[in-house]
């Protein structure tokens, strides 16, 4: 599957209401955008702005962005640009953003890694970022040619490639052209929802985050994507909150997504969130937010509800898996990624809720004493886990059936159920009584090469049946979230040799043991 390229970088963003509504936009405006307009530092761009609210300009990959500035080259049609502006200031692109950033990226030569990206991130670009980049600078130098052989050229045609001279002859006639919307920021916000669904489909989820863009929800949702870095929608807050939320978010992208996964799997040190960057990425944080509580129906007007809601998001992160001492350390190949090693947004909700849910209830120590039973249990419910989510239909509505499903299990275990019948004593409830065990049994495939899903398994099953436990609950240890125990307390005698040092899990060290 083709990578999306990250070109978010490229055009700034602002709020459509900064400006007295009074200003209306005035003409004669720019009919068309030439090559000149796309260099940055320019002065069209340094003008240019994409409002908050817009999504990120990430769902195009190389070869969608190669055929864009094919077409611009060639005198193709391309749909025009919209845009808003009002007296003064800046112009906000209305729809179009993709294409402007398209042929942008190609005269900057910045795939989402080249100096005014790495200068938008403070340089903390992800590595699969950048090799996305580079793969497609590497497509678009070679079928096309760079912009700057293009400027070469002009100098020295003779020793141009041929298919650089063959478009050199109307380069300098190429352009976008233009539509304008007039009326006031109201007007200009209408016009964008309306174009955007009619053209490229906005989902339910998305018009949710937009719409919460100003609310504890979508301020905590966007800070914890890029870890604080990139537009910063909370510097409308005083300086020293803006900073602590950004500190707090970038502890929370720290939690939920490293270390950087890569496929096929060979490790069992995997993040909780999968891939970041991914294309379903904001929507998973903007879930997880919700799921934890944070506001969603009033604006945050000072950043202390959003601080507070990203506190204890953060908290909920270090009690699943961390160094934290009141930290469960759920191992993620157990809990949250299936035994071919895809990761499940599901899951990743499901057991953060369920591991709240246990705090709440002062079930912590009810769960230690039968962890190691419930581990064993979940690992053999790979099948089972994909019944329940295929039941819900959808990833989010799989969160709630899920949660139940893993306390169904610990009240089964809790009962002293035989951890080899657990699962067909649940599949005789009302509630899963769906379950098909002989499905969860079936394993087939056609090839006989092996796939990136049957490396991972290979290397997940083999992993787990040898990985470390914690030698107080006998759950399985990872490697974010081990503590040293003494076997025998320091306040009993204990000494710090090694023949007293035990792997453990930092809550079973810190609370459970003692």
């Amino acid at each position: 599957m083709a990578h999306k390229l990250f070109l978010d970088a490229l055009i700034g963003r602002d709020d459509f209401e900064v400006q007295d509504q009074a200003h209306n936009s005035q003409g004669p405006h720019k009919t068309t955008l030439s090559y000149g307009d796309f260099e940055i530092p320019g002065f069209f761009f340094s003008s240019l702005r994409k409002p908050d609210f817009q999504r990120e300009t990430n769902e195009w990959d190389a070869e969608k962005v190669k055929d864009l500035v094919e077409s611009f080259l060639d005198g193709d049609l391309v749909p025009a640009i919209i845009l808003w502006k009002y007296a003064d200031s800046y112009t906000f692109v209305i729809d179009g953003a993709h294409r402007i950033s398209a042929i942008a990226a190609w005269v900057n030569d910045d795939y989402g890694d080249g100096k005014i990206s790495r200068k938008f991130f403070d340089n903390a670009i992800p590595e699969q970022q950048i090799d996305t980049a580079k793969k497609a600078r590497q497509i678009i130098n070679q079928d096309i040619g760079s912009f700057k052989d293009f400027k070469d050229a002009l100098f020295e045609p003779d020793i141009a490639a041929e298919h650089v001279k063959k478009r050199l002859k109307n380069f300098g006639t190429r352009a976008l052209q233009l539509q304008w919307v007039d009326g006031d920021s109201k007007k200009a916000e209408s016009s964008f929802f309306k174009i955007n669904q009619k053209s490229t489909p906005i989902s339910d989820t998305e018009i949710a985050i937009l719409e919460a863009r100003r609310m504890p929800a979508g301020l905590c949702s966007r800070a914890i994507l890029r870890g604080g870095q990139g537009y910063k929608y909370w510097n409308v807050f005083a300086s020293e909150l803006s900073e602590k939320i950004q500190s707090e978010a970038e502890k929370i992208n720290n939690l939920i997504f490293n270390p950087e996964l890569t496929t096929p799997i060979k490790t069992l040190d995997l993040p909780l969130g999968g891939k970041n960057h991914a294309s379903n990425s904001l929507s998973m944080v903007f879930e997880l937010v919700k799921l934890l509580g944070a506001n969603i129906k009033d604006e945050d007007q000072s950043g202390e509800e959003t601080l507070k809601a990203l506190i204890e998001i953060r908290k909920s992160l270090q009690r699943v898996n961390d160094i934290h001492p009141s930290s469960l350390g759920l191992h993620p190949a157990v809990y949250i990624y299936s035994q071919s090693g895809n990761f499940r947004v599901s899951c990743f909700h499901a057991i953060i809720v369920f591991t709240k849910e246990l705090v709440d209830s002062n079930k912590l120590d009810i769960f230690t004493e039968n962890r190691k039973d419930f581990e064993n249990t979940i690992i053999k419910s790979d099948m089972v886990i994909q019944q329940i989510v295929r039941k819900a239909r959808q990833a989010n509505k799989a969160v709630v059936p899920l949660v139940k499903f893993f306390h169904a299990i610990l009240a089964k275990l809790i009962l002293q159920t035989n951890t080899d019948d657990v699962l067909t004593e649940l599949g005789k409830t009302q509630e899963f009584s769906y379950i098909n065990l002989e499905e969860a049994h079936q394993s087939t495939t056609a090839s006989s090469s092996f796939s990136k899903s049957t490396k991972s398994a290979a290397y997940i099953s083999e992993a787990i049946s040898n990985a470390p436990r914690c030698k107080i609950c006998g759950g399985i240890l990872h490697q974010k979230s081990i503590s040293i125990d003494h076997k025998i307390r320091k306040e009993d005698g204990g000494d710090g040799s090694v023949n007293n040092a035990q792997l453990s899990h930092p809550y079973c060290n810190s609370t459970y043991k003692n």
